[in-house]
């Protein structure tokens, strides 16, 4: 039987944040300054706490994530909060764009599935962002090695720089490299490297 991550558990506790109840720094700061209407997809959603703030922005918000308990909890918190996000829970490898967005926001997720994958999600992405749109991306990089309990579901971690070369054709409003230490609930601490982007589409595809 394969061991569930360590986020599994504190998903399916309606008591705990496991990441952080409050938005990503970048999609916080980035969204302050953007009108509402905006149509938006939160890839690797967890409990919600991108998608939920920028529906509560006026924003029109798809969300997905492959834990089911995760997007359980996450429409709770949208119903708590009385803001509508389109939640559902799929494989990222799996999903299909069925439209255009204006922006697409992935946070600590596109470093955890085989670099295949991400590779070609990242490029679809691209491809159904609306000229003028942007992609607000973090990921993780090999600067660190993965966390013991994170490696046996971390298969991808990005080289330090790959991140921008991918978004080079688009200009590119903020870059970060960096150290990150957090916890999460159990007392788990975790020291990670970080790459994060937030890249305005210039040209069509």
């Amino acid at each position: 039987m394969t061991e569930k991550p360590f986020w599994e558990e504190s998903y399916s506790n309606d008591n705990v944040s496991t990441f952080a109840k409050r938005p990503s720094i970048d999609v916080l700061e980035f969204f302050k300054d953007v009108e509402p209407g905006k149509t938006v997809i939160d890839v690797g959603c967890g409990e919600g706490r991108n998608s939920i703030y920028l529906a509560e922005l006026g924003h029109n918000v798809d969300a997905f994530d492959i834990s089911e308990a995760g997007v359980n909890k996450a429409k709770k918190i949208a119903v708590d909060k009385n803001v509508c996000v389109n939640f559902w829970a799929q494989d990222l490898a799996e999903f299909v764009f069925e439209k255009e967005y204006d922006m697409i926001v992935s946070q600590g997720v596109l470093h955890l599935p085989e670099k295949d994958v991400r590779d070609n999600f990242i490029q679809r992405a691209m491809q159904n962002t609306k000229v003028g749109g942007y992609n607000l991306i973090g990921i993780f990089t090999n600067r660190l090695p993965a966390t013991p309990d994170n490696s046996p579901f971390t298969k991808s971690l990005f080289d330090v720089g790959e991140l921008p070369e991918i978004y080079k054709d688009w200009e590119i409003i903020k870059h970060e490299e960096k150290t990150l230490k957090d916890e999460h609930p159990g007392g788990i601490r975790h020291e990670h490297a970080i790459e994060s982007i937030i890249a305005k589409k210039v040209v069509s595809n």
